[in-house]
């Protein structure tokens, strides 16, 4: 039996190590390689799925170039939920003693007299399609919902359809949770001013709205009631158009001459401010909503609560007075709605404008 010298062994060793050496980097860079093609394809395959939603897209980017979120402030320990919750309530009502309210009546010949009820197969579209948001009120995880929806799906057409055929919104839908968010990454997060109220919904009470935002559009679109010169809530109505408009009429006013001046206007909370009885009487006399679709909008708005969940507690329950839960699915279009008189005024003194949002360009 041959023995190797302690020379020839060491050499044997080291050519061995070299060997696995050679192999862990090889294995290295190929895992390497198919992690940043998985994460490659993931991504593509995101931006593709969500190419129609622009605040998506936004988002996704901002992530992939490391560019940090005002959500990545942290909240402030100094305040508790309790505060927010008085102070984001004592902030509407400052606004709402200084807000000067009116009615006007715009001739309607069509009617919008109830909501159409849906099949299994619409609802199944409808929740696989949705985005399986978090929400501390949900009984069961959206993404979980998902995954059982085919032996779930008879009991939740039942609450859809109920809601859709008899006015009628259950109370749990009607419960919101307030994330309070830093408005700027740079502002003070010990100021509770720099901080807006943000609505986290129950899931299921969003696919409800998604149904009736549909129905209640289709409707809208088919009897050109929408403001023609508002975007952001509607299709091919986006913040590129709305630039595209502002920009060609101060280009055919220059052509002309004219000298242009414009005016921004920017509503102060303005999806938390807004009347409930006025935008109730805009529904029923400007768009030609009654029956059992105006009880339905009654219902959504009436008797909503809300409480603030920050630093680990929550506040006591506060009654929501006035406006629409912000980040809801019918909270733009429902704006938009209430604001149609706006457009009416502006035009009558001859001003061209565009609308996005709750942001006016005179």
């Amino acid at each position: 039996m041959s023995t190797l010298t302690p020379k020839e062994s060491s050499l044997e060793n080291g050519v061995r190590l070299e060997v696995f050496r050679i192999a862990w980097r090889e294995s290295n860079l190929s895992y390497r390689k198919a992690l940043k093609t998985a994460r490659s394809d993931y991504f593509s395959s995101l931006l593709e799925e969500n190419k129609h939603s622009p605040r998506y897209l936004f988002n996704t980017v901002a992530k992939l170039t490391k560019n940090k979120a005002s959500t990545s402030v942290e909240i402030s320990q100094q305040h508790s939920s309790n505060d927010f919750m008085n102070y984001f309530t004592s902030k509407i009502d400052t606004i709402r003693d200084k807000i000067v309210t009116m009615h006007r009546i715009r001739p309607h010949e069509e009617q919008f007299h109830s909501f159409s009820t849906i099949g299994e197969e619409e609802l199944y579209k409808l929740v696989k399609s949705s985005k399986p948001t978090t929400c501390m009120l949900d009984p069961i995880p959206s993404k979980l919902l998902k995954e059982v929806l085919p032996e779930a799906i008879d009991p939740l057409l039942t609450i859809i359809n109920s809601s859709l055929s008899l006015g009628y919104v259950p109370k749990t839908f009607k419960l919101a949770v307030i994330k309070p968010l830093i408005k700027r990454p740079q502002h003070d997060p010990k100021e509770q001013v720099n901080y807006r109220p943000i609505s986290n919904l129950p899931f299921l009470s969003k696919i409800l709205e998604k149904e009736v935002y549909s129905q209640l559009y289709s409707f809208l679109e088919k009897n050109g009631i929408c403001e023609d010169f508002q975007s952001g809530f509607r299709p091919y109505h986006s913040t590129e158009t709305a630039l595209l408009r502002v920009t060609n009429d101060l280009l055919l006013s220059s052509d002309r001459g004219c000298i242009s001046l414009l005016v921004l206007l920017d509503h102060s909370a303005a999806f938390d401010t807004f009347d409930h009885n006025i935008l109730l009487h805009r529904l029923e006399n400007f768009v030609g909503i009654n029956g059992s679709a105006l009880a339905w909008f009654k219902s959504y708005l009436y008797v909503r609560h809300q409480f603030v969940a920050v630093n680990e507690e929550v506040s006591y329950r506060s009654q929501v007075q006035y406006g629409v839960p912000q980040d809801s699915v019918l909270g733009l279009l429902l704006f938009t709605l209430y604001m149609l008189p706006l457009g009416d005024i502006i035009r009558k003194h001859g001003v061209s404008f565009h609308c996005y949002d709750d942001d006016s360009q005179l």
